[in-house]
């Protein structure tokens, strides 16, 4: 098996002339390189002792604008998030165990997303029956009275209810609701025994 060069340029290489394969790369724009370097074909060896960097993403030279993140090279449009795949384009994104994401999904995946408005929490975060609300949201599902960490309130389909709403609940309504709740805490604590 012998490859065809006969369409591919020679290049001094190494003091020697060489002929090109298939995989050699073109040197389109640079800083430090003249007009004569440029637009040149190169063997992949001198093309990577040029110091161009190397996309981390598709493996191909960077040869205009380069985001440097998780300890990479990425070209602008391959340095997406590893959630929704959407090109930071310079916005702000976060790093969780080598990987980067949107504002969004970083806080949806790994906490601190309103329950309610679905934003970021900012500030306080009102944690309860395993979601999280900021202060303007962490409110009573029947009345929409806002609560605080103080508020008593009842679980009612997963949604905070406060104690003035769920005492006017009918009564045989609040039996099967403690006789359910009272039910998943017997077999939250079987599957906590082993």
């Amino acid at each position: 098996y012998r490859e065809k060069y006969t369409s591919l340029p020679l290049q001094l290489h190494s003091g020697a002339v060489k002929r090109l394969t298939s995989s050699a790369r073109e040197v389109r724009t640079r800083p430090g390189y003249t007009a004569n370097e440029l637009n040149e074909l190169y063997c992949l060896r001198c093309h990577d002792k040029m110091g161009i960097p190397i996309c981390g993403a598709c493996r191909r030279p960077i040869e205009e604008r380069v985001v440097t993140a998780l300890g990479k090279h990425w070209h602008v449009e391959h340095f997406v998030c590893a959630k929704c795949e959407k090109p930071f384009l310079g916005n702000r994104h976060y790093e969780r165990k080598g990987l980067a994401y949107c504002e969004t999904h970083y806080h949806q995946l790994f906490g601190n997303l309103c329950y309610v408005c679905n934003q970021v929490i900012q500030s306080d975060v009102f944690t309860a029956l395993n979601k999280a609300w900021c202060v303007n949201h962490f409110a009573c599902s029947s009345c929409d009275q806002k609560m605080t960490v103080k508020t008593k309130f009842y679980e009612v389909d997963q949604k905070p209810v406060c104690k003035k709403c769920y005492d006017r609940y009918p009564r045989e309504l609040k039996l099967r609701l403690k006789k359910y709740h009272e039910s998943e805490a017997a077999r939250d604590q079987r599957q906590a025994t082993p």
